[in-house]
């Protein structure tokens, strides 16, 4: 089984390319947690509810394992909670840092901020995605994790690219 995880910076097309890919490949995705977690707050989230939601996003990880064949591809990861604590706190979480790190077996498509933006209720950076971005290949980079960066300006040259690099990996 390869896990891959399609990650990057707010509205660049992750939730597409899941799905995109999810159909293609004839293998289910995984959504992102915190898109059910933060509107059942009452309050805005905090430190301790990002916690909750990267523990809440590998739990989900795993409950989806068992309907994958090949493939689990996954709509975002721990990596992206670890990224945007340290984007709204200042600061890195163990606990979050130790999830990340312990999650070895994974392939990541990257999404570049290469694409126009989306307004969402979720979203808060519409501005800051080139320096996101940057936050998140410098991590990937840092604990040497493998992935692969996806852009293009329309859906399709974004679903191509992540074929292409997806073909150098699976069986």
């Amino acid at each position: 089984m390869i896990k891959i995880i399609i990650t990057g910076p707010e509205s660049t097309g992750k939730s597409t390319l899941a799905k995109s890919l999810s159909n293609y490949l004839k293998e289910p995705f995984v959504p992102e947690f915190s898109r059910y977690f933060i509107p059942a707050l009452k309050e805005s989230y905090t430190a301790a509810n990002l916690v909750d939601i990267a523990l809440g996003q590998l739990y989900w990880h795993q409950l989806y394992k068992s309907n994958a064949n090949k493939v689990l591809l996954c709509d975002t990861g721990v990596e992206a909670i670890d990224i945007w604590f340290q984007y709204r706190f200042g600061d890195i979480d163990a606990q979050i840092r130790e999830l990340f790190t312990a999650d070895e077996d994974c392939f990541y498509l990257l999404c570049k901020p290469d694409i126009s933006w989306v307004d969402d209720p979720l979203r808060e950076t519409p501005h800051q995605r080139p320096q996101i971005f940057d936050s998140f290949v410098s991590l990937l980079n840092q604990f040497g994790k493998n992935y692969y960066i996806i852009e293009g300006q329309h859906e399709e040259d974004r679903f191509r690219c992540a074929l292409d690099h997806l073909k150098k990996i699976l069986p």
